[in-house]
């Protein structure tokens, strides 16, 4: 290998470095979130876990997560814990 082949490979160390920035950064936007509101649309759900918009309004109309909505078929309000919960389960499955 070239010494520029060498320099585009990524160690176990880079990897884990990335890691732990990538959740103490999700950690710290997860906790300012919680720290202003107590309900989030699925917009701001999506945009804040970077989950798909569909994803979370299947989630919202199954249950898994926890919202509400005003009247039937009215927007949905996503509680603010759920942001918390959905960074310690990425973690989880990461591990």
């Amino acid at each position: 290998m070239t010494r520029e082949e060498l320099n585009q490979l990524a160690t176990v160390g880079d990897l884990e470095s990335l890691y732990s920035r990538i959740i103490n950064d999700l950690r710290d936007i997860i906790s300012n979130s919680l720290n202003n509101k107590e309900f989030f649309t699925p917009r701001e759900f999506s945009q804040t876990t970077g989950m798909k918009y569909s994803t979370v309004i299947h989630y919202c109309n199954t249950g898994q997560l926890k919202a509400r909505q005003e009247r039937s078929r009215g927007a949905w309000q996503i509680h603010a814990s759920e942001l918390e919960r959905y960074m310690y389960e990425a973690e989880d499955n990461t591990l």
